[in-house]
């Protein structure tokens, strides 16, 4: 039997007018369809998690809204190639739960989150809102993040879990026979 899921805490986040908490799963909640806000993606290069430095905002995860037509995971890959010149591994890209902000006005929002693997960096694209990018240990996000609280440490935590049981270090000799 897998082990449970873990409860997140619920927190208050004043940027947004919100309650947020975070609802694990490889798949949204049906309720979120029609209410997706913006997608976010937890980029690990090796053991680092890729940053991105947003005019305003500070050190984040790459993260942005869904344009119209765009499917949440290619929104994943384009925002953490926009904000920190990560390519991703479509691969090793897992969604692995969503934000539920609860807005003081009755509006439900979802935001997904990703968990991929960089197959390498290259610049940033002109005209980007990110003013850089910062490889960092989960362990030092904290100090580093723009913003942080117990719902920020538990979603950190958890992604870089999910990243050790889904993208074992190394490669297989079965992949590499087959070059």
């Amino acid at each position: 039997m897998p082990d449970p899921l873990p409860a997140f805490p619920v927190v208050y986040w004043t940027q947004w007018d919100a309650e947020a908490t975070f609802l694990p799963g490889e798949e949204l909640p049906e309720e979120s369809q029609g209410r997706l806000w913006a997608v976010l993606v937890f980029v690990f290069y090796g053991d680092k998690l890729a940053l991105a430095e947003i005019e305003g905002r500070g050190m984040c995860v790459p993260s942005g809204r869904v344009e119209p037509g765009e499917t949440i995971a290619a929104a994943a890959e384009r925002e953490a190639m926009e904000e920190a010149g990560v390519v991703i591994d479509p691969e090793r890209l897992r969604l692995v739960g969503c934000y539920r902000l609860d807005q003081a006005d009755g509006a439900r929002r979802y935001c997904p989150v990703f968990v991929a693997e960089a197959l390498g960096l290259v610049d940033i694209p002109p005209g980007s809102e990110s003013r850089g990018r910062f490889l960092a240990s989960v362990e030092d996000v904290s100090d580093l993040y723009y913003t942080w609280d117990a719902l920020m440490a538990s979603v950190f935590a958890f992604a870089d879990e999910r990243r050790r049981d889904l993208f074992r270090p190394g490669i297989s000799i079965s992949k590499l026979l087959e070059s």
